[in-house]
């Protein structure tokens, strides 16, 4: 499946997630089944938000699962570059921008856009207005470094639309944000958090991506255990199946095979062994496997034997 066939299918797909960002700071955009929604080829736009896209030979399509909270998982499918060729301005301090001409809704091109100086080498983190008061407490900020102002406090009340963009396109959020301390909204949402921002990471350690590749915008297909807001649900054989066969074609080989070890070893009933060579991101992939043949080939004792060992966390 080409690139952007995997693109078109997935924002068809109400149930997929999209998000653009960096380690501390991210964009994401998702959409209800009965919402309203514009598709394109490379976007979807709907009240609460959009994601638009700019796709390139250069891209590096990169499948990937890690271990989540208690026995689930978590699964993505990142749209990555090299990272001589992912860069973006990576400013340090706010600035104003001016007329953010490539809005995804054409009735806001006129409206100002604002680099927030996160400074992330691969992603400018935005936020964008027309009102007389944002733009005042904006204005008043530009030239300092973010973490040296009071926009933490003084934008949550205020809400300006916020843009995230990477040179494989943007997300743009117009949901309201949440007071500190106070729910994450459904839907389109960001996360903007200053102490993991100061890591200068592009992206979490426990997202098995290969050296020297930036993802540049994510895919979260639906997964197999939890619904489209993270709530656990019964395990759907179908999506399962869906991002394994994704997997099969874009997952890193090393991981794949710690998989495929791991689930025939049990199915042969062999004792638990070690596999010194397997490096970090191949250890994750074991314990994904133990955790999805928990749900496949339900309970055993060997399957026990093995997660006690390598699956106790």
């Amino acid at each position: 499946m080409s690139t952007t066939d995997l693109v078109t299918r997935h924002l068809a797909d109400p149930q997929a997630g999209w998000a653009i960002g960096t380690f501390g700071a991210i964009a994401e955009f998702h959409r209800d089944p009965d919402e309203a929604v514009v598709l394109t080829e490379h976007g979807a736009t709907t009240p609460r938000g959009g994601i638009g896209l700019w796709l390139g030979s250069a891209i590096r399509v990169v499948a990937w699962e890690c271990p989540a909270a208690g026995d689930s998982w978590r699964h993505g499918i990142a749209l990555c570059l090299p990272e001589n060729e992912s860069a973006m301005s990576a400013r340090a301090v706010v600035t104003e921008l001016g007329a953010d001409a490539e809005a995804l809704r054409e009735d806001e091109r006129d409206d100002i856009l604002f680099d927030l100086g996160a400074g992330a080498p691969h992603c400018n983190v935005c936020v964008r207005t027309a009102d007389p008061e944002i733009l005042r407490l904006l204005r008043a900020a530009v030239g300092r470094p973010l973490l040296e102002t009071q926009l933490f406090e003084e934008l949550p009340g205020s809400s300006p639309i916020r843009v995230f963009i990477s040179r494989l396109g943007r997300v743009e959020v117009r949901a309201p944000i949440p007071a500190p301390g106070g729910r994450t909204p459904d839907g389109p949402h960001t996360h903007v958090l200053r102490d993991l921002l100061r890591r200068r990471r592009t992206h979490s350690a426990n997202v098995p991506l290969p050296t020297r590749l930036v993802p540049c915008a994510e895919i979260f297909p639906a997964n197999a255990i939890h619904d489209a807001h993270g709530n656990r649900q019964r395990f759907d054989v179908a999506k399962h199946e869906a991002f394994q066969a994704v997997l099969a074609d874009h997952g890193d080989a090393l991981c794949m095979k710690a998989k495929f070890e791991t689930i025939a070893a049990i199915r042969a009933s062999r004792p638990p062994f070690d596999a010194p060579s397997y490096t970090r991101s191949q250890r994750l992939a074991r314990r994904v496997a133990l955790r999805q043949m928990a749900q496949i080939d339900g309970p055993s004792r060997m399957l026990a034997a093995w997660r006690e060992v390598f699956d106790c966390a």
